[in-house]
């Protein structure tokens, strides 16, 4: 991250340049823009809606409101090709993601725009949201489960056709905004779900794009979440081995694997019972731990370093009967993810562009992986429900692109590993692929990738990079104390 400290002087001068310089009317479009205050964002931004049809083909029935926000460039005489932000999930809204992505682009934001739309279906785009009468209890949060009765519950409430809010669609309503604003060529940014935006708007769109950083691909011929089950087990094993390779963590957990083999059959057995503060009331509550929950509890801080640095520290505590370090770094991260994820927008993507894909013979490898397919069969009950999307006919084909494009993927990410970083890159020939060894999902905004991107952007050429640097980005581990016990 670029802190203010490590720039204060260079940004007192920028500051005090455009203090007096109106706000920027974005790209010079038709679509009007009025100033506006984002949550989390000390200055202000530019925000509006454009309407679309939510049949595009048809052209009847109900038309939905796409949410803008603008973050002007900061001096006058802006570059014209915006940096344009493409949320993940699927089903995250672009601008709630505004604090995390403005210090991503801070010196790029001098001289470009940052453009967030928030995807139909997502965010304040007619989300198709499934809220419940009644606020999940905290078990339900750790069983990770996608029951079917909530399933067919928010499929009836939703005011929306689910069939409408595939990636094309989205593609083609982005296309639409930005001929609004103004803009002319882009640059992409993607994270996760939103490399899948990206692309699909490469392979459809070709001359709006002048570059496009694709951190953690997920490529339309992945089967989500049949993927997460091998890419899963290899990011968790490759922690254990990694434990057991630096001292101070095999020193600490010298029995990591006997101790988790060990908790895993003993809950297969009997589940246990926990009890865990409530984040919002401090109230203890009980929780029944079962083997589900503990595969779950597992695999969700893959996601993040930070947290997974913890999870031989948590398996140790688990084992030894104390679950609360595993249930409250898993209560941290659900908590985050739940506030700015539309479930039904997740459904109407995974259900209408992977799910289909998965085979008989694809179930068959999960029943003998480590996490066991209980969230495949999940989602195969859900979209057994859920309304499909028509695709087009080369929707799940190899996107082929001249344009330049940088793919960060880090090295023991378990949704959108380096494996699928070097398929996408096969068939983009001004590509490059910078990986992060010992970094997970979300390489961006780490160490130097921020001034990688810049540099990028800035000359539209990632070949020639030097990306060495992501090579000696650190992968930390808990250790208790010298002498403490777990």
């Amino acid at each position: 991250m670029v802190t203010l400290s490590r720039v204060l002087a260079a940004s007192l001068l920028a500051l005090a340049a455009t203090a007096c310089a109106p706000p920027r009317e974005a790209g010079h479009g038709t679509l009007e823009l009025a100033e506006c205050r984002l949550p989390g964002l000390d200055r202000a931004a530019l925000c509006g809606s454009h309407e679309v049809w939510e049949d595009r083909e048809g052209r009847k029935g109900r038309r939905i409101a796409l949410k803008v926000a603008v973050l002007p460039a900061r001096r006058r005489g802006a570059e014209p090709d915006p940096i344009v932000v493409l949320a993940g999930g699927p089903g995250q809204g672009a601008i709630a993601l505004a604090p995390q992505v403005a210090p991503l682009f801070t010196r790029l934001n001098d001289s470009r725009d940052i453009v967030l739309v928030d995807q139909r279906g997502t965010g304040q785009s007619h989300p198709l949201d499934c809220k419940a009468d009644e606020e999940p209890t905290l078990q339900a949060l750790f069983e990770d489960s996608l029951p079917e009765k909530m399933v067919l519950e928010c499929l009836g409430k939703l005011d929306a056709d689910p069939r409408h809010y595939a990636t094309p669609t989205a593609v083609a309503d982005l296309d639409e905004v930005l001929g609004a604003l103004g803009y002319a060529s882009v640059n992409l940014w993607g994270g996760s779900y939103g490399t899948r935006v990206a692309l699909e708007l490469m392979r459809r769109l070709p001359a709006r794009v002048r570059t496009a950083t694709l951190d953690g691909v997920a490529p339309s011929d992945m089967k989500l979440p049949l993927s997460f089950v091998a890419d899963g087990e290899a990011a968790f094993e490759k922690l254990l081995a990694d434990c057991a390779g630096e001292p101070g963590c095999r020193a600490a957990y010298p029995d990591l694997r006997r101790d988790l083999d060990a908790l895993r059959a003993r809950l297969a057995r009997s589940p246990a019972r926990a009890q865990i503060g409530d984040p919002v009331t401090g109230e203890a509550h009980a929780v029944r731990v079962t083997e589900n929950v503990l595969l779950s509890g597992l695999f969700r801080p893959l996601y993040a370093p930070e947290i997974a640095s913890l999870l031989p520290f948590a398996i140790t505590r688990a084992a030894g009967g104390d679950f609360n370090p595993l249930l409250a770094q898993n209560l941290e991260f659900t908590n985050g993810l739940e506030k700015n994820l539309s479930v039904g927008m997740h459904l109407s993507v995974v259900c209408s562009e992977d799910v289909p894909r998965i085979t008989p013979a694809d179930l068959e490898a999960t029943s003998r992986a480590f996490f066991g397919r209980a969230l495949v069969d999940d989602f195969l009950r859900a979209c057994a429900h859920w309304p499909r999307a028509t695709l087009p006919a080369d929707f799940h084909e190899p996107v082929r692109s001249t344009a330049p494009v940088l793919i960060l993927s880090g090295g023991i990410d378990p949704a959108t590993p380096p494996r699928l970083g070097e398929k996408v890159l096969a068939t983009l020939p001004n590509g490059r692929h910078a990986v992060a060894p010992r970094l997970s999902h979300g390489v961006s905004a780490q160490g130097c990738a921020p001034r990688l991107i810049e540099k990028f952007v800035r000359e539209a050429d990632a070949r020639s990079l030097d990306v060495s640097c992501l090579e000696r980005l650190p992968r930390p581990f808990f250790v208790l104390p010298a002498g403490a016990r777990p």
